[in-house]
């Protein structure tokens, strides 16, 4: 569904890792039938739809607000909703709101579920040289780089043409043929909504980065593949051409946070990954992320999450996945 921020060599993806339960009660709805195949017996879990870039999720568990970060793309809830906030504005996506994110940004989230009513979506990645293909194809010319105000995660409602989409791949995922010959084209036509949406110029500003339009973005990026090194910010505010406060402000803007915050979040998020579901040793993994001081790691993700890192490693039986 959602890519974590992992060592390199995992490739940042967790890969269909299901929660298995025997006795598992997980009720779908009559629309949601087809994907009974997907699922299977899992009470939670992350599986590759047979559609690259598209994969499903679902969990019969309820989760606090919990801090968490996707990649850039779509998130569509099919049942149930998800809600949180994000530079302390409150988000809310359902049924009728998909999420939107041009950037990784660690955000908040939590939502309720149960075996009557289970939270399930599908994460959708934004394929740039789709994006690209699509813009051409529909005339929209370069608008240039985000507007200083364009915050990286937003919500947009569910359109009637973007319903009908997801009611057709609903259908297709039964089908593994279906998945085959029309999988692809879906993908692109769930990005078309998005550009044709309220959301549509912040995806255009996305895939057309380039050092003269999208220079704060390119360089907000290269942070979230560089957060285990050590990175100097007044640096990245010469790169930008920026001085220092205005590249605070302006990162600030689009991340909802001070570099500095950026990155330690990420560092944390990719720890609790490494504890949670690998079972890394709390001080491997705080060297891994780029802390020098284990109990620097330690204060600092008990601040974050609420729960020591030791406790985290203890729990990983009983640890569901952060969707």
């Amino acid at each position: 569904m959602y890519k974590y921020f992992m060592e390199p060599s995992n490739l940042r993806v967790r890969n269909s890792n299901m929660l298995h339960n025997p006795a598992n009660k997980l009720r779908l709805p009559d629309a949601l039938l087809p994907l009974a195949g997907l699922i299977g017996q899992a009470e939670s879990g992350i599986a590759e739809t047979g559609i690259a870039g598209i994969r499903l999720f679902w969990t019969t568990r309820s989760m606090p607000p919990t801090p968490q970060v996707y990649d850039p793309g779509i998130v569509l809830i099919l049942h149930g909703r998800k809600e949180g906030t994000f530079d302390g504005r409150p988000l809310r996506y359902d049924e009728d709101h998909y999420l939107t994110l041009t950037l990784p940004a660690p955000f908040v989230c939590g939502h309720i579920a149960s075996d009557s009513e289970p939270l399930i979506g599908l994460f959708i990645d934004a394929v740039r040289e789709d994006i690209l293909s699509l813009l051409e194809q529909m005339d929209i010319v370069d608008s240039g780089p985000p507007s200083a105000g364009a915050v990286a995660i937003q919500p947009a409602p569910v359109s009637a043409s973007m319903r009908l989409t997801i009611t057709r791949l609903i259908a297709y995922l039964a089908d593994p043929v279906s998945v085959k010959v029309l999988g692809p084209q879906l993908r692109r036509e769930f990005l078309f909504h998005v550009l044709h949406g309220p959301r549509g110029s912040a995806f255009a500003a996305y895939a057309r980065q380039n050092v003269a339009g999208g220079r704060l973005d390119i360089l907000i990026d290269t942070v979230s593949q560089e957060f285990r090194n050590p990175i100097n910010i007044d640096g990245l505010a010469s790169k930008a051409g920026m001085s220092s406060s205005n590249f605070h402000r302006a990162f600030r803007r689009r991340t909802g946070q001070s570099p500095l915050q950026y990155i330690k979040r990420l560092r944390l998020l990719a720890a609790r990954q490494m504890i949670q579901f690998n079972g890394t040793r709390v001080g491997e993994a705080a060297h891994r992320v780029g802390y020098e001081n284990v109990s620097q790691f330690s204060r600092e993700y008990r601040r974050y999450f609420g729960v020591a890192a030791s406790v985290a490693k203890s729990t990983k039986a009983k640890t569901h996945h952060v969707f």
